[in-house]
């Protein structure tokens, strides 16, 4: 049982990695895609930078607060 515990808190750890990191670099990447074809150069990669920050953390604590669920259900059993 207690192998399980670890798979799952690694898994977790690596769902939060990327649930964060993936919104941020497409941001990035839009952001500078878009200032090339407007030659509006910082702008819009500002804007979808924050953007995908605020992407990320709303990920996070989606994921946050669906494991704090389980955590109680599995508590409660």
């Amino acid at each position: 049982m207690k192998k399980k515990g670890w798979i799952r808190a690694l898994a977790l750890l690596e769902q939060v990695g990327f649930s964060m990191a993936v919104p941020i670099f497409l941001c990035v990447f839009l952001g500078i895609f878009i200032d090339n074809t407007t030659n509006k150069s910082p702008l819009f990669l500002i804007i979808f930078i924050f953007l995908g920050v605020g992407a990320a953390f709303r990920n996070l604590f989606y994921i946050i607060g669906k494991e704090a669920k389980r955590g109680e259900k599995e508590r409660d059993e």
